[in-house]
């Protein structure tokens, strides 16, 4: 709410609408947008631990070192890139959802052959396959429910009311000349 001078609220949001006016967020919303930062948070901690791993060995060539930390700073920008995605899904941005879906997309892909490399090598990382759990369900999450698409898609509410026949900018219409 917005304070006036003398400290009372003006009933308005930040946004420009009216309190009563705002689109109530679905749970759905929430759920695709705390999935989405769990896979930003988990690709940001495995590029840390990666890289503590990368530095406290001494088998490395300095060449092969370079690569190996351009390829995790790749990763770290795509990771915070999804922690931003996360937030602007949240608050009902269009397009971060429509990026978010092609993120989640690749996400799965690279990330479940990275799992399929590491469990043909004899491992079984739990990390990759939380990611990749993660990921589908976040784009299931985002896609699936009408509430998430109706509350993404749909238009906001205008800012205050108009007078029939003026046009948006001018609060004067047909027969009602400004003051």
């Amino acid at each position: 709410m917005i304070m006036n001078s003398a400290g009372d609220s003006s009933g308005m949001s930040y946004g420009g609408m009216p309190d009563a006016q705002q689109r109530p967020r679905p749970r759905m919303v929430e759920i695709g947008a705390s999935l989405l930062a769990i896979i930003g948070v988990s690709g940001v901690g495995r590029v840390a631990y990666g890289v503590l791993v990368n530095l406290s060995e001494d088998g490395w060539s300095s060449g092969a070192r370079a690569i190996f930390l351009v390829l995790n700073s790749i990763t770290l920008v795509f990771s915070v890139f999804l922690l931003v995605l996360a937030d602007q899904v949240r608050r009902g941005r269009m397009w971060a959802w429509i990026v978010s879906l092609v993120m989640l997309s690749f996400t799965i892909l690279f990330a479940g052959l990275a799992l399929l490399i590491t469990v043909v090598n004899g491992g079984f990382p739990l990390l990759g396959a939380g990611v990749v759990a993660a990921s589908l369900g976040a784009l299931l999450v985002l896609t699936v429910p009408r509430t998430v698409r109706g509350y993404i898609l749909r238009k906001p509410v205008p800012a205050g009311p108009m007078r029939a026949g003026a046009a948006p900018g001018y609060p004067w219409g047909p027969g009602h000349p400004p003051a």
